[in-house]
């Protein structure tokens, strides 16, 4: 009962927002490195992935940490062309573990990727290969062509069929993006989008691969991480994806063996972003960097609140007083922002 409940709503959401908005059907084996990850009871499709060597799976935090799935719950499937259908080529594989990255948050968003081990590792074909990460240090400049996969929306339901899909969207730098969304995005994060809309990936393509090919060598960008709250492919409202070059040491940290090959990937040409700019650019980052700072001082005083009622001595980070002065700033900034808006 619960199976066809879940595809009914996934129907009826899809019949409002199309997978991969603006794509179109991929060819079997053309992105031999995506993954659809499972609720294994119901064969629901929840999130994307990419397969980042043998026996590891890149995808986003959110996936899990927002639903509360578990490892135990979760199969991986490997050289899928429909989610419906023969797939001649499909192997899957259950899950042993899932690595949240540990600053993840889901307030902002931020540092929202996982890592996925896979129960046994997998044998590489045509149809199931890994793909090269984004190294340290790579830089995508504003209308750098990419790619994004994934099947959205889906249903299992013998009403369609729906094949993985695939759209093409420029890089947006992150202080273009940083204006469009008023805020929000973190040197963590890279966006990319058609700003007239009509491209974008939707609900259901999170944890996906953002993409970009360099000589022979596609190389992983981003991780479909979230968008604005206006629904999909709307105009000036890019993707915002995870920037896979920021975590190349905590990837390797969490992986030993059979390390994922890193890129370095370097775009041509000048920086148009660096060019760009708003009225409430400067204000918003302010804010930002003020709240982030606020948030760690309070953490700082929980935590030393904490260690005093186990008998154990600690001291605060900041002085309550500063505490008290970067609150008054706050509140006076806010003020002028709102005033200014």
């Amino acid at each position: 009962m619960i199976y066809y409940l879940l595809n009914i709503l996934t129907y009826i959401v899809s019949s409002l927002h199309n997978p991969i908005v603006g794509g179109q059907n991929a060819t079997a084996g053309s992105w031999p490195w995506q993954v659809s990850i499972r609720l294994t009871d119901y064969n629901f499709h929840f999130c994307g992935g990419s397969l980042i060597n043998s026996g590891w799976v890149l995808t986003a935090a959110h996936c899990f940490a927002n639903t509360k799935y578990t490892a135990s719950q979760v199969t991986v499937y490997l050289g899928t062309e429909t989610l419906h259908g023969t797939n001649m080529n499909q192997v899957f594989r259950s899950v042993t573990s899932v690595t949240i990255h540990p600053n993840y948050d889901a307030n902002t968003v931020n540092n929202d990727l996982a890592l996925l081990q896979l129960s046994s590792t997998v044998t590489f074909t045509p149809y199931i290969t890994p793909i090269c990460l984004a190294a340290s240090g790579s830089t995508f400049f504003n209308g750098t062509l990419s790619w994004v996969t994934g099947w959205g929306n889906i249903s299992d339901l013998h009403i369609f069929n729906l094949y993985d899909n695939e759209v093409q969207v420029p890089i947006i730098g992150n202080r273009q993006c940083f204006c469009l969304y008023g805020g929000g995005i973190t040197g963590n994060m890279i966006c990319a989008g058609a700003l007239p809309g009509n491209k974008d990936p939707c609900n259901g393509d999170s944890g996906g691969a953002l993409v970009i090919k360099q000589g022979s060598i596609w190389i992983q960008a981003g991780i479909v991480s979230f968008g604005k709250d206006q629904g999909c492919a709307q105009a000036n409202d890019p993707g915002a994806f995870t920037r896979v070059s920021q975590y190349q040491n905590w990837i390797n940290q969490v992986i030993t063996s059979n390390q994922p090959g890193f890129v370095t990937y370097t775009s041509s040409g000048t920086n148009a972003d660096l060019n760009v700019s708003c009225s409430n650019l400067l204000f918003v980052f302010f804010l930002a960097v003020a709240q982030q700072t606020l948030q760690q001082i309070n953490t700082s005083i929980v935590s030393c609140d904490s260690a005093s009622a186990s008998t154990s001595i600690c001291t605060p980070a900041f002085p309550l007083e500063q505490v008290s002065n970067l609150n008054n700033i706050l509140f006076i900034f806010k003020t002028v922002y709102i005033e200014i808006l």
